[in-house]
């Protein structure tokens, strides 16, 4: 009983000492919403009209290659333990059973996506897209809403929100439908402080990657099967051969995989990206990487010199990452050693490039997924890749699709991210495996975790 009493005393002491509660902390990811959206709604001309007063950014996040979720997310939160997809989309090629999976119902429950479980409040199951789809800014707030009341009464110090929303009403509305959302936000984080004043807490809010589009986009799901069929090689489902290329269509994205045996790499990405509409392909090599687009053909390769990641680009006909006058800048300025460019200056000076930091995503899309593909495309400005049931779907709702993600372009790649944390201080632009760890710990990798930002 007196050491009760002396503990509580001490309590007494330590609130009339005026000590503050240690702060929460909510991070509230919104997918696949624009850095350009995020900037219009918080600009600074727009006076008391712009939103999320005491915030800081919002600052450009550079996403994966592919830019879609399920490699982002990964690529995002991997530094602090996430785990990595099994493939780039939902219907992926399985390398160990030698066959596609996924993308149905079914499966979408059996075939573990680690992201899909590391939130504490986010969708648990495909119905949810079939609901949101509707009307997906009045239920995505509504979600929302019902997530951040959740964390005002939780007792958990990090609460990880994750609303999927937002990238639906892009795909079938367009990018800007989000500005409604972002005024919700707002409004709703203003409630939860005003809620719990005893409990304060500071915010975290970015997005995976962006979206581009505008007009119908063409599905190159065809051309791309007649120019591999014209190439002598066959479509199937199971790889059994060299003379067999694996495509896994499901959603419609702006970029695509092919899976093959070793030797048919090379000549299928030259094949692939002679398509019209496909605007680069990549694949690895024994050492290093090549890139072939109708610009040309070029090899990349990477390598650490004074502990520091540097990169050697070396075109052989054309210039497909058009990185040729930035080579030339960074040399004037004395940058490049010995043939090798230094990667930070990469990634400076491609942040608002056609394809931002182009050198470090290509990589990793071999790195993100544990059944990473032999060819990975990206495809060109008012295109999209995805199965004719999916787009002949998207027809009947809301007619053909005009906007889409998963590009190395520029729109379909810049995310944001904002925060109100006290000593964070917003850059202009943040790749994507360094974009949270200012606000979280890094963890010690686990198996099958991402580890970013080292060579290999």
């Amino acid at each position: 009983m007196i050491v009760l009493c002396l503990l509580l005393a001490t309590a007494v002491v330590t609130s009339a000492a005026g000590d503050e509660p240690p702060k929460r902390r909510l991070f509230v990811i919104l997918d696949a919403v624009p850095f350009q959206v995020a900037a219009d709604v918080m600009d600074p001309a727009l006076g008391d009209e712009a939103l999320f007063e005491g915030f800081k950014g919002p600052t450009r996040l550079v996403s994966t290659f592919p830019s879609s979720t399920s490699t982002a997310l990964p690529g995002i939160l991997g530094p602090i333990g996430l785990r990595r997809s099994p493939g780039y989309e939902a219907r992926f090629f399985d390398w160990q059973e030698g066959k596609v999976r996924g993308g149905g119902a079914i499966s979408y429950g059996r075939i573990e996506f680690p992201w899909r479980e590391f939130f504490d409040w986010g969708r648990k199951g495909p119905a949810g897209s079939a609901i949101e789809a509707v009307k997906p800014i009045k239920s995505g707030i509504k979600r929302l809403r019902n997530a951040v009341d959740d964390f005002v009464q939780s007792d958990k110090d990090e609460f990880w929100i994750y609303i999927a929303a937002t990238d639906i009403a892009g795909h079938v509305i367009n990018p800007d439908a989000v500005k409604e959302f972002f005024k919700a936000l707002d409004e709703i984080l203003l409630e939860a402080r005003q809620a719990s004043p005893e409990r304060p807490f500071d915010v975290v809010v970015f997005s995976d990657h962006g979206m581009d589009g505008g007009e119908p986009l063409i599905n190159v799901w065809k051309p791309v099967k007649k120019a591999l069929k014209a190439g002598g090689y066959r479509y199937k489902k199971r790889l059994k051969s060299p003379q067999v290329v694996v495509l896994t269509p499901f959603g419609l994205v702006s970029n695509f995989e092919a899976y093959t045996e070793e030797e048919a790499k090379g000549p299928v990405a030259e094949i692939l990206a002679g398509v019209e509409g496909v605007d680069l392909c990549a694949y690895e090599l024994e050492e290093g990487w090549r890139i072939e687009s109708h610009r040309g053909s070029a090899t990349l390769h990477q390598d650490e010199h004074d502990g520091e990641l540097w990169w050697s680009y070396e075109p052989h006909d054309g210039d497909p990452l058009e990185f040729l006058d930035e080579m030339a800048e960074m040399e004037q300025a004395g940058l490049v050693r010995e043939g090798w460019l230094p990667d930070e200056a990469c990634f400076d000076a491609t942040v608002e490039a056609e394809n931002p930091d182009a050198f470090y995503r290509i990589v990793h899309a071999f790195q993100l997924v544990t059944n990473p593909a032999s060819v990975i495309c990206s495809v060109g400005r008012g295109y999209m890749y995805g199965a004719p049931r999916t787009s002949f779907m998207a027809k009947l709702g809301k007619g053909r699709l005009r906007w889409t993600h998963g590009a190395l372009n520029r729109e379909a790649t810049l995310g944001f991210l904002f925060s109100d944390v006290e000593d964070w201080q917003a850059p202009d632009a943040v790749r994507f495996d360094r974009a949270i760890l200012p606000f979280h710990d890094a963890k010690e990798i686990e198996p099958g975790a991402v580890a970013s930002g080292q060579p290999r």
